[in-house]
């Protein structure tokens, strides 16, 4: 639901609107459709009349003041099934927002329509539109008006429709029944007859072929060649081959290309000392394989071999040494053998025994400490440490925030280790174990620091908590005006700092404070201590725009802050959220002074906060609130400052993840990003729109994501790294989406769903299975996935607050697929730990469909995957359909590392009804490759 603005108040309210079988009709004596000072709404869907003209003798048209304005709902096919009901939303209600507005369509042409009278002025609007469901009650979707192209943020990342509203309203139609008069334009869209031919439409990610008919968005062609060995097929790059048989006679698959093989044993390439055949292709040795060869110039042996360290100096062939074989047309003994990192003495022995001597093909020597004249040779290997030329993928034992698992547990609600809570005077209150509560509810950061162990478990490598920090201490009331409740600040967003002075940074006077309803400084220590020992980074949310009123530090400073005309401009209620000049300026609320970030000693107060909480604690990298309305000088800054003080931080990044709500703006979220300069990367609220339609929604497509998550790797630039998410405590809980409860993936909070008994756990286990599907499409692709507390085991809950239920921690209580998608996530987050491919390679899509979709992930490099298992290419499949389907996958050995490590032969692999498949692929190790 958009965020409310001020409405501009009609001068009568509408007091006899009766809804009879679902039409809003006016009773007599109530206000006149003439009469511009009372509202009239009307149901009607009749044809164009000189009284919907408005004209000179149209009822209700007074020019410059007041008319009737038709609005307008045009059912698309493209959408599905005929809606069971469309209503009315918009600043311009009695009571705005509500809804209330009933759209008919008596016809049943499709074009639901509601009449009221309007004063001239700009008006931002939506359409709620109820799905048809068995029993007429489906779930409903908030969205824009399609055909209008005059939108503006609604200031909770999405946007509203804006009708610019003039007296007298003049459509040239309401329907394509309208047009029917003119051949040439039939289609009535947004009051103007034009083409049908012009106007083709097409859900996102397709659009209009030749033929009118729509079709999967191209994402290459002449102009846009797939990078090898993709190639381009049907206007989507695809592999060349999944099989032999995919090429012509005497060619092979390999690597997802045709060639003709060079090779099948390496007996057949020139080189067989020093090349192997791999993929039917002679290539060098990997790193990992060592070729030992020994000169006897011209001296007849009956046998030499290699002993060291790395065998247990075996003094004959017998007892394991490495035996050479003697190639006459070289006149040389050799061999080659895997041989592991680390450093290694060795000698070559000659006839069994007969003689050790150090390799004279090696100067790396050291005395062998029997003889003073004798040596050993000397090898070393580091076949780990690849320089950046030879793989992309580095070292697959050493963290790397590309790896990373996030995990958000806001703290007041995770979980209780003492049973105390300390509420706060009159916030509205509730029991937040089964829905909403604007109350302190006891979770605290000495609780956290028990269940580590449970995210450990989880495969959480990275530990995302609500903002510690002293926080407001009185009620507040909402953001939203038309929500009636009071809050307490125990989500952490209303910082209400002392009036510290950062004069010495290293020692502010006096020092900040921890949330005493949440812990102590000890608390918090031990919390990031604990963490670390258990190999998790953390990130702390930090709230830089703005601090609470009743703060010393705004007592102190009242000049920091900003003000017009001796006031705080709001940027809600003034519709202030994407003004250029007041979007970064604006607050929230009037008891959240914004701070004026254009003076250079405000900035460096706010910074040397976020320096101080990062180095007293020692933690790993800040979840940045609202970053898009803050200047981006204060983000500057704070780079510059991390850069300079935060020395090595592990992972070669003290990572800024920013929150920019916007789900349609590619451009805004880059804006921000740069890893050198800026943030590392921002929650990508792109993704998780398309990720939730594709998955969740009856008309998804996998198609559609795959071709949408194409063009978005390395949209954000190099060395961006994203959070993926697909709940989070600004939306209603996931499970509600993956149930289908609610429709539109971008539906936000509002006082519908925020204080409600309508959010209920489902029973059934397809919405669970649906979201580990979407969980499994985070954890297998580059990018960080972040788990919502809860969403594991797809906790139920509205909007905000009712979306921050206190965490369960009776396992008896849940559901089977509750712990089902719990052991999912787990297994999940194994995986992605084990194998580094995923978050280090890159996707290769092998096929994609409605229902389906399978995609490779690679990029490290054969030579890589021969001396690290962590690094082999993986295969993984998924089925969004409701009914099992087969999918095809390259040919060659795997191991199905989500069912016990089950061995898997390429080619057709079945997949269950709303169930994937992750295949890691058998490659030759290094010993076996000779």
């Amino acid at each position: 639901m958009p965020h409310p603005v001020d409405r501009r108040i009609w001068t009568t309210l509408l007091t006899c609107a009766l809804a009879v079988f679902g039409v809003v009709l006016m009773c007599q004596g109530c206000g006149r459709a003439d009469d511009p000072r009372e509202p009239f709404v009307g149901g009607g869907d009749s044809g164009l009349s000189s009284d919907r003209r408005g004209g000179a003798g149209g009822a209700g048209a007074v020019p410059g003041l007041a008319c009737r304005f038709t609005f307008v709902f045009r059912h698309r096919e493209a959408a599905g099934v005929r809606p069971a009901g469309v209503r009315l939303a918009g600043d311009f209600e009695p009571n705005p927002w509500a809804g209330e507005i009933e759209l008919q369509d008596a016809d049943g042409d499709g074009f639901f329509q509601a009449d009221i009278e309007l004063v001239e002025g700009s008006y931002s609007y939506k359409f709620i539109v109820r799905e048809a469901g068995s029993d007429g009650s489906g779930p409903e979707q908030w969205i824009v008006d399609a055909d209008n192209p005059n939108t503006a943020d609604d200031g909770r990342g999405n946007v509203n429709s804006v009708l610019e509203h003039h007296c007298p309203f003049e459509p040239a139609c309401l329907n394509d029944g309208n047009c029917a008069p003119n051949p040439a334009a039939t289609a009535c869209r947004f009051y103007a007859c034009v083409d049908p031919a012009s106007v083709c439409e097409c859900a996102e990610g397709q659009v209009c072929d030749a033929a009118g008919a729509c079709v999967s968005e191209p994402t290459c062609d002449e102009a846009r060649p797939c990078a090898a060995p993709l190639v381009c097929r049907e206007g989507a790059c695809r592999p060349e081959c999944l099989a032999d048989a995919d090429c012509g006679p005497g060619r092979l698959c390999r690597d997802l290309e045709c060639l003709t093989p060079e090779c099948f044993t390496e007996t057949d390439c020139p080189d067989p000392l020093r090349q192997t055949c791999q993929a039917s292709v002679c290539g060098d040795n990997p790193c990992g394989l060592v070729t030992f060869e020994y000169d006897p110039a011209g001296r007849v042996l009956d046998s030499v071999h290699v002993s060291g360290s790395f065998n247990g100096w075996p003094p004959t062939r017998a007892a394991g040494g490495w035996a050479m074989t003697f190639d006459a047309a070289r006149g040389t003994w050799a061999t080659k053998h895997a041989v592991d990192n680390g450093t290694f003495e060795y000698k070559l022995v000659l006839n069994d025994g007969e003689a050790w001597i150090a390799d004279p093909n090696n100067p790396e020597q050291v005395p062998d400490g029997i003889t003073a004249e004798g040596f050993n040779s000397v090898l070393t290997q580091r076949c780990e440490d690849l320089p950046p030329a030879l793989g992309v993928c580095g070292d697959p034992a050493s963290f790397d925030w590309r790896d990373a698992v996030m995990y958000f547990a806001l703290i007041d609600r995770f979980h209780d280790a003492d049973g105390r809570a300390e509420p706060v005077a009159n916030a509205s209150g509730g029991d937040a174990r089964t829905g909403a509560s604007g109350q302190y509810e006891g979770g605290d950061l000495r609780g956290l620091t028990v269940k580590l162990p449970y995210l450990l478990d989880l495969g959480v490598t990275a530990l995302w908590i609500s903002a510690p920090y002293q926080n407001r201490d009185v009620a507040g009331a909402a953001i939203d005006r038309n929500d009636a409740h009071q809050y307490s600040g125990y989500h952490g967003y209303w910082p209400s700092p002392p009036n510290i002075s950062y004069q010495d940074p290293a020692a502010p006077v006096p020092a900040p404070e921890v949330e005493s309803r949440l812990g102590t400084d000890a608390d918090l220590t031990a919390l990031v201590v604990g963490a670390h020992a258990q190999g998790l980074k953390v990130l702390f949310d930090y709230v830089m725009g703005h601090v609470d009123a009743d703060s010393d530090l705004y007592r102190g400073h009242p000049d920091w802050f900003v003000t017009h005309e001796g006031r705080i401009r709001l940027c809600g209620p003034e519709n202030l959220w994407d003004d250029p000049y007041w979007g970064t300026r604006c607050a929230f609320t009037d008891y959240l002074p914004k701070f004026d970030f254009e003076r250079g000693d405000v900035r460096d107060w706010s910074v040397s906060d976020a320096l101080y909480w990062a180095k007293r604690y020692g933690i790993d990298g800040y979840r940045l609130d609202a970053i898009k309305h803050q200047p981006i000088e204060w983000l500057v800054d704070l780079r510059a400052r991390l850069n300079a003080e935060i020395e090595a931080p592990s992972g070669g990044r003290f990572y800024l993840v920013g929150e920019t709500f916007a789900y349609d703006d590619q451009a805004l979220l880059k804006r921000f990003v740069d890893p050198a300069t800026l943030l590392d990367g921002q929650f990508d609220f792109p993704l998780k729109a398309r990720l939730c339609e594709a998955v969740f929604t009856q008309g998804g497509r996998f198609d559609t994501l795959s071709n949408f998550m194409g063009g978005n790797d390395g949209f954000y630039g190099p060395g961006a790294l994203m959070t993926t998410w697909i709940g989070n405590h600004d939306i209603p809980r996931a499970i509600h989406f993956a149930s289908r409860e609610i429709g539109s993936c971008r539906e936000g909070s509002h006082t519908g769903n925020g204080w409600t008994n309508n959010y209920r756990q489902p029973q059934e286990a397809a919405p669970y299975e649906r979201l580990g599907l979407a969980f499994a499409v985070m954890f297998t692709n580059p990018g960080i996935p972040l788990v919502y507390y809860g969403d594991e085991i797809g906790l139920a809950g509205g909007g905000d607050p009712d979306n921050r239920r206190m965490m369960p921690w009776d396992d008896a209580a849940l559901l089977p697929p509750q712990r089902a998608l719990r052991a999912l996530v787990s297994k999940l987050g194994r995986v992605r730990l084990e194998n580094k491919v995923i978050s280090r390679g890159r996707r290769v899509t092998l096929s994609a469909d409605a229902d389906t979709w399978v995609y490779r992930l690679t990029g490290c490099g054969p030579e890589r995957s021969e001396v690290s298992v962590a690094l082999s290419e993986i295969t993984v499949a998924l089925n969004r359909a409701d009914s099992e389907r087969d999918v095809q996958v390259p040919e060659g050995q795997y191991v199905d590392l989500l069912a016990e490590e089950t061995s898997v032969l390429g080619g057709v692999v079945r997949l269950p009804a709303r169930g994937l498949r992750v295949l890691r692929s058998v490659a030759p190790t290094a010993a076996s490759v000779r």
